[in-house]
């Protein structure tokens, strides 16, 4: 598909079926590699329309094709109690036949810039720390380990952080 680097993904907002069909992509493939994720009916179009607010559900395009998702949200009671200083990601998913060319990295950078624009200090998400792969990545990205929350009785979440940069 050639590099994103030299183009800019094209944010699209509210499009939960495109959305959903690339996070059922993703959750099936994880499940056929033995690292199940996601259970297809929290992915659906209808669970995200449920979960979600429609400026919330962010969809990369790339050469008019959509390559990203994501759920940029302003609060999570769950993971970050009480929390208001950052947009929240959420089930971030690349279409397999686009992964490994930046569009992951270039999505976190837009909500970077979003979160930002609003007068948030950072990014925050949570994956399952056992996922080591998935932790390095988001290290490479600019997040910090901040600590973990354990999902009893299932797995340990891992925490994490990324300031923005101000827009003052």
């Amino acid at each position: 598909m050639g590099s994103p680097a030299r183009e800019a993904l094209a944010i699209r907002r509210g499009e939960y079926g495109v959305a959903s069909a690339i996070l059922t992509e993703a959750a099936n493939w994880l499940t056929h590699s033995g690292r199940q994720l996601w259970p297809p009916e929290e992915v659906s179009e209808d669970a995200l329309r449920r979960r979600s607010a429609p400026d919330s559900v962010l969809t990369g395009y790339w050469r008019s094709i959509p390559v990203v998702t994501t759920l940029l949200e302003w609060r999570d009671d769950m993971f970050w109690p009480g929390i208001d200083d950052a947009g929240f990601i959420h089930r971030l998913a690349v279409r397999r036949a686009a992964a490994g060319q930046g569009h992951a990295q270039a999505m976190l950078e837009w909500a970077a810039n979003e979160a930002a624009s609003r007068g948030k200090e950072c990014l925050r998400l949570d994956c399952v720390a056992t996922r080591t792969r998935l932790c390095a990545f988001y290290e490479r990205c600019g997040f910090e380990r901040v600590g973990s929350w354990t999902r009893a009785p299932h797995y340990e979440q891992a925490l994490y952080r990324r300031p923005v940069a101000s827009r003052g």
